[in-house]
């Protein structure tokens, strides 16, 4: 009855334009409701960000705000992989046959003992949208991305009487981005947040160095570990050895590529030699390339005498089709999983797992050979400003998007406190959850993080 009487009191006090599509009481004591918060880019709300909101009793819990990047995706992945009730469970072997859709599982890992979970999903993705004739401009920026969904997420907590819980933001991919980016969109609307924490999942701050700029020698042995690990699963040996040998090597592979034309063809068949024995592929090859590859040309040749070709986002799955992604149609059951459920429970409404932009984005970097993305510098600014804010980074160990050597290098380029800074990587692609075994440790360090900041 308590319960009841709270969750009546709650729906109360939303606004009258965030009226819930959708609420429930869920197994387990759990509060499920589905809303959107109107947002604006001016000064008359012109877009909403939608929340769905799982909660436990107590006014004193943390609350932890997640999506999922893109840009243009909803928060599905996150939501049927990682912190929803229910999960979709997807098969474990990469050479296995997928089913049409993954049957729906109780999420024994949740993390609602610890905080309640919303949900975000920014305008145009899930049940939020921009308004006809929105000019989308500013929702298709890092800084007008991170305002609105800020906004929603401010609104949320107004309107469920938390402004004063602590706050963590998790973000996946291109979320990473938004995730750190609404750390001062987020201070700037409320100085007084307690935004204890962000959490960051196949983290895409320094994507300078993870997208393998040909001239910028640091990308090379920066991405090198997951070619390391990749190649080992194949082969059968140890991919976190493989890729600790790899980190090893990185600073001989640096100093080879710094030295260019004027190494000699001793060190340059050495260096050869050893990334050949890293990464399965031939020494021949790489002296050929000038000791380079990229992750992409990587993907194409490891397998190509079978006929085979890595996943970007998890290279332990294999396609035939160059153009595609072998591990696009595992992340796709996590969408369909979310609408399915949405169906059996009940919740009105076309939900839009992925939503087209069109046009650019803009990263606000200078149209300039000199331009920078300095993200990482948002998070060195609240961590000198708050000796309570934490930092999160997970990366799977088979991912070819966003390398685990891209997230150590930003770590041990930082001046933030590592003693605030948790750096953790698992034996799985992208989409870490994928992996049972990987997401019951990520749900784990994930919780373990949470209840630190308790202390």
């Amino acid at each position: 009855m308590k319960l009841l009487m709270c969750w009546a009191l709650l729906l109360a006090a939303l606004p009258a334009d965030a009226a819930p599509r959708f609420e429930a009481k869920l197994p387990g004591g759990i509060a499920m409701q589905v809303a959107e918060f109107p947002v604006s880019s001016g000064a008359a709300a012109d877009a909403s960000v939608g929340a769905i909101s799982y909660l436990r009793p107590g006014k004193d819990r943390p609350v932890l705000f997640a999506f999922n990047g893109g840009p243009g995706a909803s928060s599905a992945f996150l939501h049927m992989g990682l912190l929803g009730p229910e999960r979709a469970a997807v098969p474990q072997d990469p050479k296995a046959v997928l089913p049409a859709k993954a049957p729906l599982v109780a999420n024994a890992e949740s993390l609602l003992d610890v905080a309640d979970i919303v949900l975000l999903d920014p305008p145009g993705t899930g049940f939020s949208e921009l308004k006809p004739g929105t000019a989308p401009d500013f929702y298709r920026s890092v800084s007008g991305d991170a305002d609105a969904v800020s906004q929603g997420a401010l609104a949320w907590l107004a309107a469920h009487g938390r402004m004063g819980s602590p706050v963590y933001i998790l973000g996946e991919s291109y979320g990473t981005i938004r995730a750190t980016a609404m750390v001062e969109a987020l201070k700037k609307r409320d100085p007084a947040l307690k935004l204890r924490g962000v959490l960051l999942l196949g983290q895409a701050l320094n994507m300078i160095e993870t997208s393998q700029r040909p001239g910028n020698v640091v990308t090379w042995p920066v991405n090198l570990p997951t070619l390391a690990a990749v190649s080992c699963w194949h082969r059968g040996c140890d991919p976190e050895k493989a890729a600790e040998a790899a980190s090893a090597f990185g600073p001989a592979y640096l100093g080879g590529l710094y030295r260019g034309r004027e190494l000699d063809a001793t060190e340059r068949a050495r260096l050869a030699g050893q990334l050949a024995a890293l990464t399965g592929l031939p020494a021949d090859g790489w002296e050929a390339r000038g000791l380079k590859l990229s992750k992409e040309q990587y993907r194409l040749e490891l397998l190509h005498g079978e006929g085979r070709v890595l996943a970007r986002y998890d290279a332990r799955y294999t396609g035939t089709d160059p153009k595609g992604d072998a591990f696009t149609p595992v992340s796709n059951l996590f969408g369909a999983a979310l609408t399915e459920r949405f169906a059996k429970l009940g919740v009105p409404g076309d939900y839009k797992v992925l939503a087209r932009t069109e046009g650019g984005w803009a990263y606000g970097g200078a149209d300039s050979p000199f331009a920078d993305w300095p993200f990482m510098q948002v998070i060195e600014r609240a961590m000198a400003a708050d000796p309570q804010f934490r930092l999160f980074i997970g990366t799977g160990l088979y991912d070819l998007t966003t390398t685990v050597g891209a997230a150590d290098y930003l770590v041990a380029q930082t001046r933030a406190d590592p003693a605030r800074i948790v750096n953790r990587r698992y034996k799985a692609g992208h989409m870490t959850y994928s992996d049972d075994v990987a997401r019951q440790t990520l749900s784990a360090d994930i919780r373990a993080f949470l209840q630190a900041g308790a202390k």
